[in-house]
């Protein structure tokens, strides 16, 4: 039990770091901008100092993650210093002057005098990246893990999937007509397909970057078919899943009828396709290296 706690939770410092990513790029663009333009536009700082916020707070909760997993003493002020050090960055101690700024400066209703927030972040952006690419190199050595894949997250979705897929193919071999005059097996399977569903889009939105999808969104499983790692021949398969799932959560009415129909043409496939998705990453896996 001690083990488990001591593990780095993969997904939690995959979706810390995407929050980063995106404030950092918007930063970056921000501060591309010459000082003067900056300084005469009063919403272009107050946005800075939104996404600054941002991206430090994403950081400290890897920060916080890992000084609890390694059992390190921090605080605020020192927390990106110390796991900076744990990892090792080469600019560990830049990190404090990070904290100190944003611990001066987190209110934004208290003022701030733009000249300082303009020098400060041009000379200290480049802090968050070096930090963020120091604690990944160091996760992966730990976990030996160089895709950094999260399995637990894989295994719990995978779970669900199957669980909530036996409920819904219990509901459907009751027949139509037991299904459409029993209102809560309609409610039953509505929910349980969404559960399906979810769980099998968290695989896709976990694995996607692993398989060199960069951008996708609500399209992340047919993105999968298009770079081959679910087969072409699930094709209407993904889109009919989407479709329904789409259906589901807006405002249209899906009637008995064509829930029963939809759920019949789709409950032998959402386990074939992780499956298909399972054996694209073994074979992923195989091929890859040590970090």
């Amino acid at each position: 039990m001690q083990e488990a706690q001591r593990k780095p939770k993969i997904s939690l410092i995959l979706e810390s770091f995407t929050q980063l990513e995106k404030a950092y790029a918007d930063l970056k663009k921000n501060l591309s901008l010459k000082e003067e333009e900056f300084l005469f536009n009063r919403l272009l700082q107050d946005k800075v100092r939104v996404d600054f916020n941002l991206a430090f707070e994403s950081s400290m909760r890897v920060c916080r993650h890992l000084s609890a997993v390694y059992q390190i003493k921090t605080t605020s002020k020192d927390c990106l210093q110390k796991v900076g050090e744990l990892v090792g960055m080469s600019q560990a101690e830049a990190l404090s002057e990070l904290a100190h700024f944003y611990i001066r400066h987190r209110d934004l209703k208290e003022s701030l005098p733009p000249e300082e927030l303009y020098s400060f972040l041009k000379g200290s952006l480049h802090l968050f990246k070096e930090y963020a690419r120091a604690v990944v190199d160091f996760v992966k050595r730990e976990t030996k893990n160089p895709l950094l894949i999260d399995f637990d997250l894989l295994n719990e979705k995978a779970r669900h999937l199957k669980e909530s897929m036996k409920k819904i193919e219990f509901v459907l071999s009751q027949g139509f007509e037991e299904f459409s005059k029993t209102p809560m097996y309609y409610d039953r399977v509505k929910y349980f397909y969404q559960v399906a569903y979810d769980s099998l889009f968290d695989i896709c939105k976990h694995l996607a970057p692993k398989f060199g999808v960069k951008k996708f969104g609500d399209d992340c499983l047919s993105k999968l078919v298009e770079v081959g790692v679910i087969p072409q021949e699930y094709y209407m398969d993904v889109f009919r899943m989407s479709n329904l799932k789409n259906k589901l959560i807006s405002t249209w009415e899906v009637s008995p009828e064509e829930l029963y129909r939809s759920l019949l043409e789709v409950k032998d496939k959402m386990e074939p396709i992780m499956r298909e998705i399972s054996k694209s990453l073994k074979k992923l896996l195989a091929g890859a290296g040590p970090s």
